[in-house]
């Protein structure tokens, strides 16, 4: 396969944390591989360990992520970029990280109930999104995408008021089986909330262009609140994912950066306290990472480094 890739793993003590990336580049011109480095984990902070850079021939994918779920941080820079002068569009480029979180929450309090309030704050750019309409290749899908989002669960058991030890379920065989609320002695109650940013240009038709989704080129920033009433010393269970990534599908010209080196965290605010299985905190503040101008200087020394690479194993 004609293609640069790497994915990176890495899974807290608690294994409540799953911190993923992967770049990718393909030129169907250019058959180059650049293998890079494995994932870091220094003092809770999980990391790509520097910004890392997929490249293939005029194709490249770069990638620079960190994730701290004691404070609740989470922060990407992901970029695509396609050049091969007079080629077929028929390259890909594609870049991504995300975190995924989940921990069983207990709330504390001098009644039945406590007030919880999360924030799920976000500060992304999105830019380079649009083309030009050309003729089709072949039957290939031709598109962009740039996507940021992150969303956040809490569910927790009660019992159910109506509960009736004499209801029965009933098995309906290849259907399933229904349970009357009776029958159920406990009931699931589900909060959720979340923030998508989404932008796909595509070619539709043999030479139209179309758009799906919310977002286009510039700044977004904002902060989504969820506050629920909690009964105390009962099991909250919190499922969090934050995402970014940018992808250049069967194209020959693209170039798409997605900053979010300033974007998520994931804030708890409870007055009467609250513990949490994995010891986290999510305090909502900004821990110390490189600022943007940095994070490329980086990956434009390491795309020199990657240069050399190509030249050695050639």
């Amino acid at each position: 396969m004609c293609s640069a890739a790497l994915l990176g793993l890495a899974v807290s003590a608690q294994a409540d944390v799953t911190f993923a990336y992967g770049v990718t580049a393909e030129d169907q011109l250019n058959r180059v591989g650049v293998y890079l480095y494995p994932p870091v984990q220094t003092e809770g902070v999980l990391s790509t360990g520097g910004p890392l850079v997929a490249q293939a021939g005029q194709v490249s994918a770069q990638v620079n992520a960190w994730a701290d779920v004691r404070t609740g941080m989470f922060k990407a820079m992901t970029r695509v970029d396609i050049n091969p002068v007079g080629q077929k569009p028929t390259d890909i480029a594609e870049a991504y990280a995300r975190l995924d979180v989940t921990d069983t929450l207990v709330f504390k309090g001098p009644g039945a109930t406590a007030t919880a309030e999360f924030r799920l704050s976000y500060d992304t750019h999105f830019s380079g999104l649009g083309f030009e309409a050309f003729a089709r290749e072949g039957a290939l899908s031709h598109f962009q995408q740039l996507d940021s989002f992150r969303t956040l669960t809490l569910s927790y058991d009660i019992e159910n008021p109506d509960y009736d030890p004499g209801a029965v379920c009933t098995d309906f065989g290849s259907d399933g089986v229904y349970c009357p609320p009776e029958a159920q002695r406990y009931l699931t109650i589900e909060k959720s909330a979340g923030k998508s940013l989404f932008r796909e240009v595509a070619l539709g038709g043999p030479t139209g262009i179309y758009t799906n989704g919310d977002a286009d080129n510039g700044h977004y920033s904002g902060t989504e609140v969820l506050t629920l009433e909690v009964p105390t010393g009962v099991e909250v269970r919190l499922s969090y994912t934050a995402y970014s990534g940018a992808r250049c599908f069967h194209l020959a010209s693209c170039a798409l950066v997605n900053d979010a080196t300033h974007s998520d965290y994931l804030a708890l605010l409870a007055p009467q306290g609250f513990s949490s299985a994995s010891g986290y905190a999510y305090l909502g503040v900004a821990a110390a990472v490189p600022e943007p101008a940095t994070v490329w200087m980086g990956l434009a020394g390491l795309g020199l480094v990657a240069g050399v690479l190509r030249r050695q194993r050639r």
